[in-house]
């Protein structure tokens, strides 16, 4: 499903007797069972059988495709039905078929929430793990199966002209500060309609409480099904006014407004945010989903292991030995993005060194080398000493250097392609001999007569006017043959 495009509303009547006659709900995609969101989630791009074979310069863009490989695990389904639940219970109490629902609407606008009967049936949860392990691949997954957003007509042969955003994903800022994530919320607002209007208007206007009131008035105004943020370890306490500052922004979405709010962060977030988090939970919460490291025998590890094994581009394929899982791990220690580096670096130094399969050798020398900003890490999780794994996010390499790692070409390819321009060169140079004689290089420009009258007059009157031109070498044949960089690298 492509999720960034509006779609218009169909409406499918649920057998849950609360979700019924709420447009809301029933324009929703249907309530999936695990095999169907199964299914849905995963993602195995195309690899044909004869791509092993191609040319190593074609397979060096293939390996690419392992990056979106999605294989759903057990915590995937349970993330599903979590959100599945999460996004209708917080329509119940918001039916635009209730008139209530408007009064609430017509008081938050005016900003008199005391003269408000509301109650909310939104509910939080949050989603925590390990840098790399896979919170957002996830999440991102799930949410796929959802339109963000979906316009409406008419509903029950009564007018409904309304857009509807079903979800928000927001990240929290690098600053830290609430403006920041109020900043980001606007532009998501902006993004899932497709304009360019409240992150402009609202960026530099009033201070953080008209800021917070703007947002939750959009928020409701296009009746948003659940926000996610992300990063949430990235919120500072000190530029935010506090946690307690912190608790009553985040509760107000959630009790006040009846928004489900998501939070996804890294472990530390648990510790910084635990009282903000226990409150937020104790009133509305449906608890915590937990990205634990697997072990090294954990069965969803294996079919992870299994599904990414199958994506090779090297010509000679190895199979899956138990020396080989044992070193997968070993060197990734379970973290999915670890696992999905190694296996995209492995394949291309093997490539470009010409060995053209994968041993135990090919990873442990890309990991003591290409992946040496790593080990750090690799060595926190392996010890499963807790005072070594607290400090497992602050080794954690930033995303310039991490990309980096992914691009640099490494010593063993350099040496190659040296080799390879090495030849190049010695095939260009003329061999002069007794039996040869050296030819002068080419001008850039040939000298050509201008053309007579008679010659302009034929070129004038031809069919094809440029094929003469051509061939009076009146057409120029390189665009930039010209240009002073071209006469200068001549």
């Amino acid at each position: 499903m492509n999720n960034t495009t509006p779609i218009y509303a169909t409406y499918t009547s649920s057998l849950v007797p609360e979700y019924q006659n709420n447009a809301l709900i029933e324009a929703l995609p249907p309530i999936w069972s695990e095999q169907d969101a199964a299914t849905l989630i995963a993602h195995f791009p195309t690899r044909e059988e004869h791509e092993h074979s191609l040319p190593k310069e074609i397979r060096l863009h293939c390996i690419n495709r392992l990056r979106n490989i999605v294989q759903p695990l057990p915590i995937h389904l349970e993330l599903e039905s979590a959100i599945s639940s999460l996004i209708r219970s917080g329509y119940v109490n918001r039916s635009p078929m209730d008139p209530a629902t408007w009064r609430h609407l017509h008081t938050l606008s005016t900003d008199q929430r005391a003269l408000t009967s509301f109650h909310s049936s939104a509910s939080t949860f949050s989603l925590v793990g390990l840098s790399g392990i896979g919170k957002t691949t996830a999440l991102e997954s799930i949410l796929r199966l959802y339109p963000q957003t979906i316009l409406h007509k008419s509903y029950k042969s009564k007018e409904f002209v309304h857009t509807q955003i079903v979800w928000l994903k927001v990240e929290c800022p690098f600053d830290g500060s609430l403006s920041g994530l109020c900043r980001n919320f606007f532009r998501a607002v902006d993004q899932a309609l497709g304009v360019d209007k409240y992150a402009k208007r609202y960026q530099s206007k009033g201070g953080i409480p008209e800021m917070i009131q703007r947002m939750e008035q959009i928020a409701t105004t296009y009746f948003v099904g659940a926000i996610f943020i992300d990063e949430l370890q990235h919120l500072n306490a000190a530029k935010t006014g506090g946690k307690d500052n912190m608790l009553n922004f985040f509760v107000n979405l959630v009790n006040a407004i009846g928004i489900p709010v998501v939070f996804i962060g890294t472990n530390p977030m648990v510790e910084l945010f635990a009282d903000v988090l226990r409150n937020a939970r104790r009133a509305c919460g449906l608890g915590t989903y937990d990205f634990k490291q697997p072990n090294e025998h954990d069965p969803a590890w294996d079919l992870l292991v299994e599904a990414i094994w199958e994506y090779q581009w090297v010509n000679s394929i190895a199979p899956l030995t138990p020396a080989i899982r044992a070193t997968l791990y070993d060197l990734t220690q379970g973290v999915t993005d670890f696992l999905a580096k190694l296996m995209i670096l492995g394949q291309r130094y093997a490539i470009q060194s010409n060995i053209e399969t994968l041993t135990e050798e090919v990873f442990k020398h890309v990991a003591n080398t290409k992946m040496k900003l790593l080990k750090p890490l690799v060595a926190v999780l392996r010890s499963r000493d807790p005072k070594k794994m607290r400090l497992f996010e602050d080794l954690m390499p930033t995303d310039d250097q991490l990309n980096a790692m992914m691009e640099d070409a490494g010593v063993s390819s350099t040496e190659n392609r040296l080799s390879v321009i090495r030849q190049a060169k010695k095939n260009s140079v003329p061999i002069v001999g007794p039996d040869t004689t050296a030819q002068a290089p080419q001008t850039l420009v040939a000298k050509v007569a201008l053309p007579s009258a008679a010659i302009s007059t034929t070129i004038a009157q031809a069919v094809d006017p440029i094929d003469i031109l051509r061939k009076a070498c009146w057409l120029q044949v390189d665009p930039l043959e010209f240009s002073d960089a071209y006469r200068k690298s001549a």
